[in-house]
């Protein structure tokens, strides 16, 4: 069974990174525009989002926390390169992220992280 990412990040050469490194295990709905993936998420099931911190309109945090209430079993990520150690914790305490993991990022590492989101997603699905 294929599991479905939506990844929101304005800088279109890490969408273009993610894609290369996730496309061949998983099927990605990639977003420069956070309103776009609030959108999708509302009309479509997901199994993980991941999110850069700082975008135009709407902040990696708020953009996870509308996704915290449309899709409460989607598991949450936050990919940043600046990472706050103060906004991490608070984000992790707030059940806003699930995880958060700075950029640039070790493929291998990543890889492994996205497929323990997902596991936990769908073991919070199962459990409705």
């Amino acid at each position: 069974m294929s599991h479905t990412i939506v990844i929101v990040d304005d800088d279109e050469a890490i969408l273009r990174a993610l894609n290369r490194l996730l496309k061949a295990d998983f099927i990605l709905i990639l977003f420069t525009n956070p309103l776009e993936a609030i959108k999708y998420a509302k009309e479509n099931e997901i199994d993980l989002v991941i999110s850069d911190l700082l975008m135009p309109n709407i902040d990696g945090l708020n953009l996870l926390e509308q996704f915290k209430q449309i899709q409460p079993d989607c598991s949450r990520m936050l990919l940043t390169g600046y990472a706050d150690l103060e906004t991490s914790k608070s984000a992790i305490k707030q059940n806003i992220a699930h995880l958060i993991t700075s950029k640039p990022w070790d493929n291998f590492e990543l890889v492994m992280l996205i497929r323990l989101l997902i596991e936990n997603s769908c073991l919070r699905k199962k459990m409705l």
